[in-house]
């Protein structure tokens, strides 16, 4: 019975000691860069560049002016 229980423990710590791959996957975002590390290697991206905003001036025009008279006894606008 001992040495049932012996080789049972063997094969037991055995099965521990294989070595396994890992497949955990640890990604990361800085200021410059995000990027990834997994089991098959790493991969880096760079963030885009951000773009100038360009705002263009708006142009108010004033109201033409208008000038009334009286003409001959009408009111005439102009």
């Amino acid at each position: 019975m001992k040495a049932l229980v012996l080789a049972a423990g063997m094969l037991g710590l055995t099965a521990l000691a294989v070595p396994t791959q890992a497949n955990a996957v640890v990604c990361a975002r800085g200021v410059v860069r995000a990027g990834c590390v997994g089991p098959n290697g790493a991969i880096v991206a760079r963030r885009p560049v951000p773009r100038a905003v360009v705002v263009r001036p708006i142009v108010v025009r004033p109201e033409p002016v208008v000038r009334c008279a009286i003409v001959n006894g009408r009111r005439v606008c102009r």
